[in-house]
């Protein structure tokens, strides 16, 4: 009984303090990521660098539209209907999926990373049959540069 009860506090916190690419933590409020199935699509994606991991939120005229867990070193591609869009980038380390979040368009928001938070966006951008990627990995010769943000602003 000992053992069963240790076992079940190990994974109980390690599934507490994880998530998978292309999860979607804050469903209940924004959610699922359905895929385009418009005459009209684009893709959006983000690549994560080896060493962070983050939520991408797309926002179309300031609302939330789609959102995903990304691990570090991973990548994911949300398709979108054409138009405009705005991505916001929140980063940070050991997620907890109890963590209350504060949001204009949800009241019960639940999941969040506890250290190293940071969050930052792109330039607007309109798409027609496109794909935009990020890559966010520090260099030198790049050519996306995010704007500081907050998880007021994105959320």
């Amino acid at each position: 009984m000992k053992y069963v009860i240790l076992i079940t506090l190990f994974f109980s916190s390690l599934f507490a303090h994880s998530q998978y690419t292309g999860a979607t933590p804050w469903e209940n409020c924004y959610g699922k990521n359905a895929s385009c199935e418009y005459v009209g699509c684009s893709d959006i994606k983000v690549n994560t660098s080896s060493n962070s991991s983050i939520v991408a939120i797309v926002k179309k005229y300031g609302k939330v539209v789609k959102h995903a867990y990304i691990s570090a070193g991973r990548s994911y591609t949300f398709q979108v209907p054409d138009g405009t869009y705005q991505v916001f980038f929140y980063y940070g380390s050991e997620w907890d999926r109890n963590k209350s979040m504060n949001s204009n368009d949800c009241y019960s928001l639940r999941g969040g990373f506890t250290s190293k938070e940071s969050v930052s966006k792109s330039e607007l951008i309109t798409l027609k049959g496109q794909v935009m990627m990020y890559t966010l990995t520090y260099s030198t010769s790049g050519n996306f540069s995010p704007k500081s943000s907050s998880l007021e602003e994105a959320l």
